[in-house]
């Protein structure tokens, strides 16, 4: 008996769903063997890169998967079609460092497109499109459930044995637990509860008093559609007193306005069964809802012109934007079509859009580097601190005002993953060198004095960019590197934690002792030690006898409120270091 027709008989359900969806099922498989032996080797921290593009491939292959079976392509072409789609989101993933990929676009990109893909086809119904939806949106429901109750049962049976019998099955198994969970049984088995007949509409009048029909149309009768109208006109008046007092909309506008048209439109979505059977005010808002859109849509328009012309695009602001494009077209859409509005368009271009946005110079992340990188180089130009394309040494004193704007330009350039734009500006010599992004920011805003709380003469900027050699004793252990960046607020570190710092106290514990002292006290030390330390060399802190800091990175600020952005080092303990007696560097 071969294996296909074992797992046939063991599972059902199972062998049904990798026939049916074979590559997202793959890629679900991948992942959780990649996790898992993660958890084993524990090198480093799990790679984001080979997560988003397993996830990628997940939902851009169950699309592939979807599209053909609704035109009814053969077995083969939908395999080449699901294994296309899924490597291409894939590689979207894997790169996503270089292509400027943007998660949230590219995740609910796909996901919009799910949603249409069954039905990209002339014949297809839009009760069947909206049906489908339904069953999806539950699919994905109970498989949250399913992973959810899986984790916390083994969960509980693994803590049962340890407890009542000191049994443990492997180290970490909690995570093994955690990471099987999110990454193979609920994905899984939100595959086994797809649709299997795309063509199903749901006839409101055949299912009238069931709990579905109930429960649905209470919802959008009741709750949706009467929330959704109130705050239509809460937009509205707002509109006026905007056109009586020639007052421009307030920064949040475009937040609220971004949410009242994409939920609007999803009510008008729910609501399409009972356009024709609906309360009063259910008709005539699926009548008018494009007439309820203009005014606010404007006001989108004027609140992301505003804030892009006063500072720049940002992943957020190239959101509201996007929706405000959205808004327009979904607008001009009902106004044309009107009761012949056809539900694959407003979703699909949704779809669409987010897609195009989800990557590439034209994304969210390659339009807010380009925007950025426009208003730090005219920063840098007014206060001449760049000549022929490269920052001067030493950067000219800048205002508070502009090392203000300036550590903001560097925070959203972090944030749209843009930091290596910046350091190009900086000559090759003076380039900064870090390991992670936030070392990255420190070192770059320390460098081009964007710190308005630091004054003159204050900044703790050292790295060392190359390999060094330091003599140790051979009665010693050598920990490192060991890395802090941020603050750390949990009251309970893990045991295999080594440094952390909470935003006043750096902590440092070896197997044999641990050591506390105060943010202030370190930032001193470093900022002294830096000073005397040759260029290329490890700066060498005794925070005890017998122990010694290497430190080969550090960022932050002195001042009267000294701050440590980030802090790499190697930690030297002799077997004469018997003390563990809190120190101060």
């Amino acid at each position: 008996m071969g294996l296909s027709a074992r797992l046939e008989r063991l599972v059902p359900d199972l062998a049904a769903t990798m026939r049916r969806f074979p590559v997202p099922a793959l890629w679900s498989v991948l992942l959780t063997l990649y996790l898992n032996h993660y958890i084993i080797r524990r090198s480093g921290d799990p790679r984001e890169d080979v997560i988003m593009a397993a996830a990628a491939g997940f939902f851009a292959a169950g699309a592939g998967h979807l599209f053909a079976e609704g035109r009814g392509l053969s077995r083969l072409s939908n395999l080449v079609l699901a294994a296309v789609l899924g490597g291409f989101a894939a590689l979207l993933g894997w790169f996503n460092a270089s292509l400027h990929v943007s998660a949230l676009y590219l995740f609910c990109g796909l996901i919009a497109l799910t949603m249409v893909a069954a039905h990209l086809r002339r014949d297809a119904a839009q009760g069947a499109l909206w049906f489908f939806n339904l069953r999806f949106g539950l699919a994905a429901l109970l498989a949250f459930l399913a992973g959810l109750a899986f984790a916390l049962g083994l969960l509980a049976i693994t803590s049962s044995l340890k407890f009542l019998f000191g049994l443990h099955p492997f180290p970490n198994v909690e995570e093994h637990i955690i990471a099987t969970a999110c990454a193979l049984v609920a994905p899984l088995y939100g595959l086994s509860l797809m649709p299997r007949d795309l063509d199903t509409a749901l006839d409101v009048a055949d299912h009238r008093g069931s709990p579905l029909e109930r429960g649905v149309s209470v919802l959008v009768n009741y709750i949706l559609v009467p929330v959704v109208v109130v705050y239509a006109l809460i937009l509205h008046a707002y509109a006026v007193k905007i056109a009586l007092t020639g007052e421009l909309p307030k920064g949040q506008i475009g937040t609220m306005v971004a949410i009242y048209a994409v939920g609007g439109t999803g009510v008008w979505l729910i609501a399409w069964p009972w356009r024709e059977t609906g309360s009063k005010l259910l008709r005539l808002f699926m009548k008018g809802w494009f007439w309820l859109t203009i005014i606010p849509s404007f006001l989108l328009v004027i609140a992301i012109w505003r804030r892009v012309a006063d500072y720049g695009v940002t992943p957020d602001r190239y959101g509201i934007a996007l929706i405000a494009l959205w808004a327009v077209l979904v607008t001009l859409y009902l106004a044309l079509r009107r009761r012949a509005a056809d539900m694959r368009v407003i979703i699909g271009a949704m779809a669409a859009l987010l897609l195009i946005a989800s990557f590439g110079p034209q994304g969210a992340y390659g339009t807010t580097i380009t925007s950025q990188m426009s208003r730090l180089v005219a920063l840098l130009t007014r206060n001449d601190a760049l000549k022929d394309g490269q920052i001067v040494s030493p950067t000219p004193k800048l205002s508070t005002e502009d090392q203000s704007r300036g550590y903001s330009i560097i925070t959203v350039l972090r944030e749209a993953n843009g930091l290596n734009s910046v350091l190009f500006l900086f000559p090759e010599t003076a380039r900064p060198v870090a390991t992670d992004s936030w070392s990255l920011h420190s070192d770059i805003t320390n460098k081009l004095g964007f710190n308005p709380n630091a004054g003159p003469g204050e900044f703790l900027s050292f790295n060392i960019s190359r390999p060094f050699d330091h003599s140790i004793a051979a009665a010693a252990v050598l920990y490192g590197p060991l890395s802090v960046s941020g603050t750390e607020t949990l009251s309970t570190q893990p045991p295999d934690r080594m440094a952390w710092h909470d935003g006043k106290v750096f902590h440092i514990r070896t197997p044999r002792h641990e050591w506390t002292f105060t943010s202030g006290s370190l930032v001193a030390q470093l900022k002294n030690t830096s000073s005397s330390t040759p260029n290329q060399s490890p700066m060498p802190i005794i925070i005890a006898p017998g122990v010694t800091m290497l430190v080969t990175d550090a960022y932050g600020a002195a001042g009267e409120e000294p701050v440590l952005n980030s802090l790499t080092f190697w930690l030297i303990e002799e077997d004469k270091a018997l003390t563990s007696a809190p120190a101060t560097p």
